[in-house]
């Protein structure tokens, strides 16, 4: 019996080249600006889960966004319902956002704080980040 690869495991990732949603890549106002790869890793049929990475074209390969999509169950729930996860990186989750009804339910991981933040334009916005470091 032969191997099983990873490449028969999943499909191939999807990267494609992206810019600002308000460039003039899309007729948009805005200049091009900086590029990014924005990443799709479809594992829907093996588990049930889908991943997307987005991170600068020419930035720090640890700079990422990452998200990855799910179902789940809310913690001391049996109901299954939508997950997203955000990671910092391949081995550390920062949080998981659950859908239930019209609202979202944050839950932080172990040592992920959620601290309040003011934007430059005024708005109140949150940082979440590792107590780890």
């Amino acid at each position: 019996m032969p191997e099983t690869t990873s490449s028969q495991d999943q499909s191939p990732p999807d990267i494609v080249p992206v810019s600002h949603w308000e460039s003039s890549d899309y007729r948009g106002e805005l200049p091009a600006g900086e590029r990014f790869l924005m990443e799709v890793v479809d594992k829907r049929e093996q588990s049930g889960q889908l991943f997307i990475d987005v991170g600068a074209e020419d930035g720090d390969i640890d700079d990422i966004l990452t998200a990855s999509f799910e179902i789940s169950n809310l913690p001391g729930s049996r109901t299954h319902t939508q997950a997203m996860h955000l990671h910092f990186n391949d081995d550390e989750m920062a949080m998981t956002v659950f859908k239930q009804g019209d609202k979202y339910i944050l839950r932080p991981e172990t040592n992920v704080t959620i601290v309040p933040t003011v934007l430059p334009n005024g708005e109140h916005a949150f940082i979440v980040e590792s107590i780890d470091g």
